[in-house]
This record gives structure tokens, C-alpha cells and sequence, in this order.
């Protein structure tokens, strides 16, 4: 570390290699992520199309079967069969010819398509199975099972299910066989051979050398042979994308699939088949050359490192050895040997540096004798420029507290320049008509210029501007110059390309947010939304400023009248309140008396502030103040061998001075109150007493007496005139 902080040459390498190696991971993990994310879509969308493929093929597959299946229940060759079995008992010969016919036939489909497990054919009532390729069906009935109610009214297909004579997992196909009269002869019915469903789905085409497509029944059970266990597989099995199919949603993700392995998987719910299908591969097979592109990147980084280091060690030593010489010649300099020189060794900056130092140090040599001078000047030089930096460090902390709306407004269109390289970025704002966009705010020259003349847009007919002033939404122009609905701005000529977004706040259009730029197609999506949310937090902020002006008037005004209020209820109180105060002193308590009214007392309460008495400080007066209105005043005093206050017990007593003013405040409007309520108990005792006299003068007589009753006077008059010819004025 000693050799660190001594050498510059190794500073030079230390820290260049410090930097491209942390360059060097940055990089390596950037692209390693990046590879992720792309592989990540990449085998979504292929896993999706190969869900896809596995569909149309699972769909094609039963149509196909379908289509077989209804050529044969409509050939001539099986209602004449059907008719001697229906119309003859079984141990005749015509039904025994009947069902070799249909068996042949049967047999013969059989043997031409071997994606079938069995064919046969039921009555038409009851549901007994006449004839069969499996002759241990003949015999049974049906008449319970769906696929016989259903297909003897239309064709039918029963998805996977789990069959009553097998126990094994199957999808049947029926359909009714009718006469020429559309008279029912039969139903014919095909159970489906899974084996060709496990060969449709179990093709890996694209999935690589861990991929699987498998389907699983509604009731979470495997319908098709799964890469880890065929059907034998436990029943009920639950992966993420498993439930997510069976829920109805489609979607690709990374889980864990039923063998524990975590795996990239596209999902889809098959209405058609009433199950789920499900496309996986594992997250390590995928994600395999992601790996081998981060190793073989970091690889290479460390080799481009190990050149580098060659290579800035020459070139630190180039560096350093002019630098050296410069900085020798500096120490003898320093040392007083002012007629040493630097060798000028090249014309680059070091040669630049060595040259700048002979001259320093010949100017040096020929002003040593006003060094005097110099050095004042320099100071004050220093001086000065320390002066403005305090005087910028204070404006800049001044300008913090202003909560100025245009100061806020010209800061955004500045920063947004800076951090986004548009040459123009303004901000307008509606006038309180609604009617006009004004402009009031602007980094460009050209803004400024606008911002001097009062430059405003119509809303809804001029510019873009006023497009998004009336809509509501952004707007891009890419090329403003060729687009006759915009005007051509002459204070913005190099404008190429310009977007407008709405400032929104509490679904109200305060302005807009201009933005131009000097390229063409300027503008992406991702600009347009990170735009969009700062647009957003400018309308909060500029709406943010007006609440709060509006906030500060209110709070000011009510403080105001607070202020008011207080001050003329103590007054009043304090008018009709004899004794005004209390001293206690060696443990008497005694009224306070006009002598105790010190003129150090009098500037305590016309300052409002906790004042400590110079000539004696053991005293200490603290006002007690009510809404910013100093009603009365602590006199403490300490005894002298106590010594004068200090800082914690002037804050007791503070605390104490404002308990004692929140207690007199709930003492007064409690006075209010009573007082308050004592008079609508008077006034409701004189209305009781009004509203049971009849009479005129009854009511007049008691409406004196209970008046000079209940305040007290002396004397009361009531006296009742003629509303058009009032009493003479009394004579003087």
C-alpha cells in the first residue's frame, strides 16, 4: 500500500486495472443476463408453438377418426344387417347372418385403421352391445353410460375418461345409425387407442433432449404417458402450470414440474378435450448456452485484461517518466534553484505541461521581487472567489426552500434536457379560461424567446400541443416540417421530430409537456412512457404548488382570524377579571399587586420571548402565549445560592408556561360555554313564560318582567306603535 500512495506509475496500472476488471464483470453479467432473457422468449414462443402444433394434431386426430367413423354409420351395407338382428330372434339364422355382416365390417374397419381399441354397435333401446370387435363386450349393456344417451341423438364424443370395464383412461366416439326414414337402426361407438395419442404427443420435434408434452384430465390425472412414469403416475398431481391450465388460463413460465425439476413450460386449457396440455423443458437444457456465453465472455475478459496490463505498463511507464522529470525539476524549484528547467521531450499535454512550467518558473524568477504583492493579490483573488462560492452555496439554499412555481417549472425542462439530449423541452400550462395553452417554461434559446412574448396555442386547433390539451392523450409527430396539420415554429427550425403529453392531475388536464428533437424518428415507445410518468409527477407537483398556495392563504387567513378571535376574547376576559395574578414566596400565596409590574416584567410581555434578567440571573420570565398572543407571564426566581438558570431548566419552564396557557385556553371557553349556555336557558325560561300568556297585554307585562329579571336592569320599557304614523320626537 506504501508503494501505492509512493508511485504514480503504479497507480496508474493499479487503478486502470481495477476499473476494466470491474468493467469486465459488469459486462459478463450483463450479457449473461441478457442471453437468459433472450432465451427465456425465445423458448417461450417455441414451447407455445409446439403447444400449438400438439393441438391441431390432438384435434386432427379425433376429427379424422370422426369422419371415419360417420362413413361407416352411413353405408348402406350396415342398416340391411341391423334390420335382420333388430327384426329376428338371436338363435334365428337371419340374425346370425345379420351379425357376421357387422362383424366382417367391423373387423375389416378394425383392421384398416389400427388408431382404434375397439368398434361396436348397441341396440337401439336398452343399450346392449350387439356386435363388437371384442367379443367379451357382446352381450353387456350400455344404457347408462354417456356415450350411448348422447349418441343415439346426435354424434357425440366423450373426452378421456376412465371407462367402468377397463379402468383404463379413454375417449369414445358415437354416433346414431338411422334408416332412410330416420328411423334409429343402432348406435355405433369407437373407443380410441391412446397409444396413438402418447405417439402424437411424446414427438420431442423442437423440445431438445429434456422436453415433453403430456395431458392431464380435469381431475389432475395423467391422461397421456408422461416422460417419468407413464400412466402409472400418481393420481392428483399439481404443478404450477398444471393448475393454471385447469383454472382455463394460457401461459408459458418457469416452476417445478411434477418430477421436481425445474423446467420452462407453456400451458393451455383444450375446452374441446376437457384437459389440460402441457409443453416443458428443463431450465438447465435451456438456459445451457446462456451459461457457455458467460464462460466464454469471462474468459475472454481475462485474456483482454492480461494484454492490457502489457500494454499500460509501457504506457505508464511512457507517462510517468517525463511527469517524474517534471516533478523534479519542480522539487529544485521549490528548493530555491529557480534556474532549473524541465526537458521538453514531446508535444503532447506532457510536453504542453513541461513547456507551461519553464514558463512558470522564468515568470517566477522574473517577479520574485513583487512576490509581496503578488501573494496579496492572489489571496484576495482567493478571497473573492471563496466569497462567491459561500454567496452560490446560500442561493442555492434559498432557492431550495422557494416552493416558486415557475423556479420548479424551468428546473424540470433544464434537467430533462440534460438527461434525455433534447434540444427543446417545454412546459405549458391552460389559462384559467381553458382556452389557451401558454407556455411557461423552456430551456431552449428559441423558448426563451417564446417565453418573452407570451407565446400561447389555441387548444384543440394549433400544434400538437393543442391536440393533447384537448384529448387528453400524447401525440408524436416524427417529422414536423412535412406535416401540414402542425405549424412550422420559426423560433424552432432544426425541430425534427416532437411529442406532447397530457399533464394530468385528479383526472383534471393542467398543460402539457412538449419535448423536440433535431433527429428524425426521435421518439420510441419506451421514451413515450418514461416520459409519460414524468409527465405525471410534473402534474402532481405543479398541482402539489397550487394546493399549497391555496393551503398557505387558508392557513394564514384562519391563523389570522385565530389571532383575532383569541386576543379579543382575553381581552374582554381580562376586563372583568379583578385579580389578574398570583405570586407565592416562602410558601404564601398572595395577590399580585401593581408594584410587582417591572419594567423588565412590561418588555417580557411586549417581546413574547423567555427573557433572563441581566442584573439578576436567578430571575427568569417566561410568557405565556396563546395562538401567537402573549396573555400573562411566569416570574421565576431562583434562590442566589442556586446559582443562575441553564438551558434545561429555561425548557421546563417553557414547558410549563405553554401547559399553563392550553390550560387557561380550556378554562376560558369552558367560561364560554356556561356562560353561553346559561343565557339560552334564560332566553327558553322567558319564551316558556311568553307562550303561555293569551293576551296582548298579559304577554307585554311578562315580557318586561322576566326581561328585567333576567338581566338584572333597573328599568325596562316596551311600547307598541302604529307601523305608519310613529310617536312625535320629545321636545328638547
Amino acid at each position: 500500500m506504501r508503494f501505492l500512495r509512493t508511485s504514480f506509475t503504479a497507480r496508474l496500472i493499479t487503478y486502470f486495472l481495477l476499473i476494466s476488471l470491474l468493467g469486465s464483470l459488469v459486462t459478463t453479467t450483463a450479457v449473461y443476463l441478457l442471453a437468459r432473457a433472450t432465451l427465456t422468449q425465445a423458448v417461450y414462443e417455441r414451447l407455445d408453438s409446439v403447444a400449438t402444433l400438439k393441438e391441431d394434431a390432438l384435434n386432427r386426430w379425433v376429427d379424422n377418426e370422426m369422419d371415419e367413423m360417420l362413413i361407416i354409420a352411413h353405408l348402406s351395407e350396415i342398416r340391411t344387417p341391423l334390420r335382420l338382428m333388430a327384426e329376428n330372434p338371436p338363435e334365428s339364422p337371419l340374425y346370425q347372418e345379420g351379425y357376421r355382416a357387422l362383424h366382417e365390417l367391423l373387423e375389416a374397419y378394425l383392421a384398416t385403421d389400427a388408431e382404434n381399441e375397439e368398434a361396436f354397435i348397441m341396440a337401439p333401446v336398452g343399450g346392449e352391445v350387439w356386435v363388437s370387435t371384442n367379443p367379451e363386450s357382446e352381450g353387456t349393456y350400455r344404457t347408462t353410460d354417456t356415450y350411448y344417451v348422447q349418441g343415439r341423438r346426435s354424434t357425440y364424443i366423450q373426452n378421456f375418461y376412465p371407462s367402468p370395464q377397463t379402468g383404463k383412461t379413454t375417449l369414445t366416439l358415437s354416433t346414431p345409425i338411422l334408416d332412410e326414414n330416420n328411423q334409429l337402426l343402432g348406435v355405433l361407438a369407437i373407443h380410441l387407442s391412446l397409444d396413438t395419442l402418447d405417439t402424437i404427443l411424446q414427438e420431442r420435434t423442437g423440445l431438445g433432449a429434456t422436453g415433453e408434452t403430456y395431458l392431464v384430465d380435469q381431475y389432475n390425472n395423467f391422461i397421456s404417458a408422461a416422460r417419468y412414469g407413464l400412466r402409472t403416475f400418481p393420481r392428483g398431481v399439481h404443478t404450477t402450470g398444471i393448475d393454471a391450465a385447469l383454472s382455463g388460463q394460457n401461459g408459458t413460465a418457469l416452476y417445478v414440474n411434477y418430477n421436481d425439476t425445474p423446467v420452462i413450460g407453456a400451458y393451455r386449457w383444450l375446452p374441446g378435450r376437457e384437459a389440460a396440455l402441457l409443453v416443458e423443458i428443463s431450465q438447465e437444457e435451456a438456459f445451457a448456452p446462456a451459461r457457455r456465453l458467460a464462460r466464454t465472455s469471462f474468459l475472454l475478459s481475462g485474456l483482454v485484461l492480461l494484454l492490457l496490463s502489457i500494454g499500460v505498463y509501457a504506457i505508464a511507464r511512457q507517462i510517468a517518466t517525463p511527469i517524474l522529470a517534471i516533478s523534479d525539476a519542480a522539487s529544485r524549484v521549490a528548493e530555491g534553484q529557480l534556474a532549473a528547467r524541465a526537458q521538453v521531450t514531446a508535444q503532447d499535454e506532457v510536453g504542453t505541461l513541461a513547456r507551461n512550467f519553464n514558463q512558470m518558473a522564468h515568470r517566477l524568477q522574473e517577479l520574485i521581487a513583487g512576490l509581496e504583492q503578488r501573494v496579496a493579490e492572489r489571496t484576495q483573488a482567493l478571497e473573492r472567489r471563496a466569497t462567491q462560492l459561500q454567496t452560490a452555496a446560500e442561493v442555492g439554499t434559498v432557492a431550495a426552500s422557494i416552493r416558486d412555481l415557475d423556479t420548479l417549472l424551468d428546473r424540470i425542462t433544464h434537467l430533462i434536457s440534460q438527461r434525455f439530449g433534447f434540444y427543446h423541452v417545454g412546459i405549458f400550462l391552460l389559462d384559467e379560461t381553458g382556452e389557451y395553452a401558454v407556455l411557461q417554461a423552456s430551456n431552449s434559446p428559441g423558448g426563451q424567446r417564446m417565453l418573452q412574448r407570451g407565446h400561447r396555442l389555441k387548444v384543440g386547433e394549433q400544434g400538437i400541443v393543442g391536440y393533447v390539451t384537448a384529448r387528453g392523450e400524447g401525440r408524436i409527430a416524427l417529422d414536423v416540417g412535412e406535416d401540414a396539420v402542425f405549424f412550422d415554429n420559426p423560433d424552432l427550425p432544426e425541430t425534427r421530430s416532437e411529442m406532447a403529453l397530457p399533464l394530468i392531475a385528479g383526472g383534471r388536464i393542467l398543460g402539457a409537456l412538449d419535448v423536440q428533437s433535431t433527429e428524425e424518428a426521435a421518439f420510441t415507445d419506451e421514451d413515450v412512457q418514461t416520459l409519460q410518468v414524468l409527465a405525471n409527477q410534473i402534474a402532481i407537483a405543479i398541482e402539489n404548488s397550487f394546493l399549497f398556495q391555496e393551503t398557505q392563504e387558508a392557513l394564514d387567513a384562519l391563523q389570522r382570524t385565530y389571532a383575532q378571535t383569541t386576543a379579543q376574547a382575553w381581552n374582554a376576559i381580562l376586563r372583568s377579571y379583578r385579580q389578574q395574578g398570583y405570586r407565592i414566596a416562602n410558601g404564601r400565596i398572595q395577590p399580585l399587586r401593581e408594584a410587582d409590574w417591572s419594567p423588565t416584567v412590561l418588555k417580557a410581555l411586549r417581546a413574547g420571548q423567555v427573557i433572563l434578567d441581566e442584573d439578576d440571573p436567578t430571575l427568569l420570565l417566561v410568557p405565556i402565549r396563546i395562538r401567537a398572543q402573549t396573555v400573562g407571564l411566569l416570574r421565576l426566581k431562583k434562590a442566589a445560592r442556586s446559582g443562575p438558570w441553564d438551558e434545561e431548566e429555561i425548557d421546563l419552564a417553557q414547558t410549563l408556561a405553554d401547559e399553563l396557557a392550553i390550560s387557561l385556553d380550556s378554562a376560558r371557553l369552558y367560561q364560554e360555554s356556561v356562560l353561553r349556555a346559561t343565557q339560552e336557558r334564560t332566553i327558553g325560561d322567558v319564551a316558556a313564560r311568553l307562550q303561555e300568556a293569551l293576551d296582548l297585554n298579559t304577554i307585554l307585562r311578562t315580557a318586561a318582567e322576566e326581561t328585567q329579571r333576567a338581566l338584572g336592569l333597573p328599568e325596562v320599557l316596551i311600547q307598541l306603535i302604529e307601523p305608519q304614523n310613529p310617536p312625535p320626537a320629545p321636545e328638547e
